[in-house]
């Protein structure tokens, strides 16, 4: 299934928390396949990261790694959330 860039950060809010998986292009050019989540409050230091819907970032928790990561909604090229995958286009 297609989806735009704009339906992305929206059916990422719509996970509630729930696991999802996504793959994006990262800065130096490779690609990241991910499995992460939102709302986790583990090991928050408090303060702001600049994540924001104006500048297309998401911090979301790498289930993998154990760590806070930011997604670029620009450079997502694919989302799975609830057992359907999306392409971004």
């Amino acid at each position: 299934m297609q989806v735009s860039r704009f339906k992305t950060m929206e059916l990422i809010k719509a996970t509630h928390g729930k696991i999802f998986s996504c793959e994006f292009i990262k800065k130096d050019g490779s690609l990241r396949k991910m499995v992460a989540r939102l709302g986790v409050a583990k090991n928050l230091k408090g303060g702001s990261n600049g994540a924001g819907e104006h500048n297309s970032l998401v911090t979301v928790y790498d289930m993998v790694a154990g760590a806070y990561r930011m997604v670029n909604l620009s450079t997502l090229t694919s989302l799975k959330v609830n057992g359907t995958r999306y392409e971004v286009i």
